[in-house]
């Protein structure tokens, strides 16, 4: 997965809130350094089924920047990721009754 500017990833992750049919309230932003462990183990987000994308960013601090944009913006879910040099990659699920949370 190549790694993507700011701007783009905003727009494709709010493309596929917008595309669920959900408010970004539904949803969940965070950042890690796994986001397949994540997503799928840590927030038990089915791989099939269940509304959820991942994307690549430039830089620890701008997946930083991408998540709290969401959080404050846009009111998604979510809290404040570490901010480390492994933590490049934004991620967003909408939220369901078998995720955490």
């Amino acid at each position: 997965m190549a790694a993507k500017a700011r701007n783009v990833i905003i727009s494709e992750i709010e493309q596929c809130i917008a595309s669920s049919g959900y408010g970004f309230s539904d949803w969940f932003v965070g950042i890690t350094d796994k986001p397949k462990h994540q997503i799928f183990s840590t927030h038990k987000v089915r791989q099939t089924g269940d509304a959820w994308i991942s994307r690549l960013a430039l830089s620890d601090l701008q997946a930083a920047e991408i998540e709290d944009y969401f959080r404050s913006v846009r009111k998604t879910r979510g809290k404040p990721g570490p901010t480390t040099l492994d933590h490049v990659y934004v991620y967003a699920y909408r939220m369901k009754e078998h995720t955490s949370p």
